[in-house]
């Protein structure tokens, strides 16, 4: 299109220039005629010249330019005619003009009407010529615009080219628009227009270049909120978004209120201020001076979240746990600053959330460690460096094992033992206990179904099941299909879950494990009186056995109130007809504590430490066959005392 439109008016120019020589030359050539006509020969036009004056350069060139030799007097300038009666006959140029002019106006009249219609007819001609070339090109912008998602700005007088024109101008502004909001959307997050990690991890690397140059230094605070999957799980996720978009709202004004703007101008994103994912946002601090600056930051954000959330007719309360951390205190690059921010939260989390934490290097050992721990087990599990220990659960009375319980042992082969303690909450953390106890069940099932097969035919294995297990195993499905693989029957196992997965247990899995106790499998509640739940779940739970928590026993000892206590439960389970377990015994004094109280089933290191599969065979199976038929479980005689 830009090359036809330059053809056009390059041709228009060259005519332009023809049609001037064109009337230069016609004027020319009269002008001369009109010098040697009769005409001149009347007295009353021509004179005799006495004297002349001298021709200015502008006179000359006009002389020049008529190709006729001029004088002057008078200021008026004079045509020569050379005449040999009277060799200085003059005439003035300006009459002369006057009557070439008159007689040219009409011929100059008549070129001009033609000329114009010709330039007219050319026009139009070339006007069609360029619709015929770029109406389609107006379809196809007018095309794009509605791809926009706009209305084209269309215009019936005007021409192709013209409309053309305007089209190319919205489309520019269409593109930008659109160039704009793919950068917000490819930078920003959808449901509360933050950043995202992403572009927050860029920009906090510009910045902490900066602080590099200036010797300044700068944090992070990583705030996590606490209870938002309760409300996602209470009223939706649609709830939930409502919350996450005020919760955005409110870090902006903490932003604002504080000054940790990154721009002064409004309409810019803010980069300080991000939503790394879920319920996990970020604020990222320039130019720290003093520690406090943190601190005092984050305490307005505590403050700002505690705040009632109003959604429709509901009142939301909830709390954050935010992690501080510094650069380059505590790290030295944009990830590892995150990184130990986040480190700093959890640590938030467990001592009560609703505060802040700032990073400390004990921290960042402790997440190191975890990281070991964790990928170590993964390896562990697949190299089968795991092994299953068994502990005794007997009667006071005649010492009859009423069932094991089994232990998961980690033999790590440069540590050695690493203690359940360290690695399992690493395993409930990671959900690596689904793998693990996968194998757990699948192997205490097998050597159970051994021992069952040999005689142990009313001692039970008890495999502890944790709160992850229950929300990600059908928990029927699951045990059902591993006692039918190993060939134990239902009877002969029992699922020991903590009591504290009994707080926000959903009525499905409460389904799940009343099935299990129709088809025989026994269900005991771990650890109880340390949960906090109600005592209603007592009543409503699919609940065969307690095992009352080895702090108990110990504090009962020697503490009164502790004895009421374990006597209340103890009498309350008497009435329910649930079976008292009483774990962690490891004094003389404690047994006879909880003979008096009338427990009657004892577990701990008092009777027996968790043993292999090899020591308890060799221990109960040379009782004697006999012995075993005729009582269907073995004893279990403690070696550090008589007085059982």
């Amino acid at each position: 299109m830009t090359s036809i439109r330059t053809k056009f008016w390059k041709m228009l120019g060259l005519l332009a220039m023809i049609f001037i020589i064109f009337i230069y030359v016609i004027f020319v050539t009269e002008l001369a005629k009109e010098v040697k006509s009769p005409f001149f020969n009347y007295p009353d036009e021509t004179f005799t010249l006495v004297e002349s004056e001298p021709l200015s350069i502008s006179d000359s060139f006009i002389s020049t330019a008529l190709l006729l030799p001029l004088k002057k007097q008078n200021n008026q300038l004079l045509i020569a005619l050379h005449d040999q009666n009277s060799p200085n006959s003059v005439i003035p140029l300006r009459n002369v003009t006057y009557i070439v002019l008159l007689g040219l106006l009409f011929p100059l009249s008549a070129f001009i009407i033609i000329s114009c219609v010709v330039f007219t007819l050319a026009v139009n001609y070339q006007r069609s010529k360029l619709d015929k070339i770029l109406m389609p090109m107006c379809a196809q912008a007018e095309d794009l615009i509605v791809t926009f998602g706009r209305n084209s700005t269309k215009k019936k007088s005007y021409s192709a080219l013209s409309q053309l024109n305007i089209y190319i101008e919205d489309l520019t502004k269409y593109a930008k628009i659109y160039q704009i909001n793919s950068e917000q959307s490819a930078y920003c997050d959808k449901l509360t227009s933050l950043i995202n990690r992403h572009k927050f991890l860029e920009h906090i690397n510009e910045q902490i270049a900066i602080a590099d140059e200036t010797k300044t230094k700068c944090g992070l605070l990583f705030i996590d909120l606490d209870g938002f999957k309760q409300v996602n799980d209470s009223f939706g996720h649609s709830f939930g978004d409502e919350v996450l978009i005020q919760v955005a709202e409110r870090l902006r004004s903490v932003v604002r209120s504080q000054n940790l703007n990154f721009s002064d101008n409004e309409e810019d994103k803010e980069y300080n201020l991000s939503r790394l994912g879920g319920d996990e946002f970020t604020l990222f601090i320039q130019n720290i001076d003093d520690p406090e600056v943190a601190v005092n930051i984050a305490k307005h954000v505590l403050k700002e979240l505690e705040r009632d959330f109003v959604l429709g007719n509901k009142l939301i309360k909830i709390s954050a746990s935010i992690g501080i951390a510094a650069y380059p205190d505590s790290a030295n690059s944009p990830d590892a600053l995150v990184q130990m921010a986040d480190v700093a939260m959890y640590r938030a989390k467990k001592e009560g959330r609703g505060i802040y934490r700032i990073y400390s290097p004990e921290m960042g050992s402790k997440l190191r460690r975890y990281h070991y721990l964790l990928e170590e087990m993964r390896l562990g599990i697949a190299s089968n460096s795991f092994f299953l220990a068994f502990q005794p659960i007997i009667h006071v009375d005649g010492c009859a094992i009423s069932y094991f319980e089994a232990l998961v042992r980690w033999q790590h082969p440069i540590e050695g033992i690493v203690t359940p303690a360290e690695f399992i909450p690493i395993a409930e953390d990671s959900n690596q206990i689904l793998v693990l106890g996968d194998w757990i069940l699948n192997e205490a099932c097998r050597q159970m179904a051994a021992w069952h097969n040999a005689g142990m035919t009313k001692t039970k294995i008890s495999v502890n099941v944790s709160g992850v297990q229950l929300k990600h195993r059908p928990i029927y499905e699951w045990v059902m299909d591993t006692l039918n693989k190993t060939g134990l029957p239902p009877n002969s196992l029992m699922l020991e879950i903590t009591e504290s997965c009994f707080i926000d247990i959903s009525d499905n899995i409460i389904s799940e494990l009343e099935k299990l106790r129709k088809e025989g499998v026994f269900i005991a509640i771990d650890d109880f009186g340390t949960g906090f739940s109600s005592l209603s779940v007592l009543a409503t739970l699919p609940v065969d056995v307690l095992k009352i928590d080895r702090m108990f026993v110990s504090e009962a000892s020697h503490n009164e109130k502790y004895r009421k206590i374990l006597k209340s439960i103890v009498e309350l389970s008497q009435r329910l007809d649930l079976k008292i377990v009483a774990e962690g015994i490891e004094e003389i004094i404690q047994l006879e504590l909880l003979k008096s109280l009338g427990v009657v089933y004892i577990q701990g290191y008092l009777i027996s430490r968790p043993e292999s599969s090899k020591n308890v065979g060799n221990k109960v199976l040379k009782q004697g066959m006999n012995h075993l038929a005729h009582m269907g479980t073995g004893t279990w005689t403690p070696s550090t005392s008589r007085v059982i």
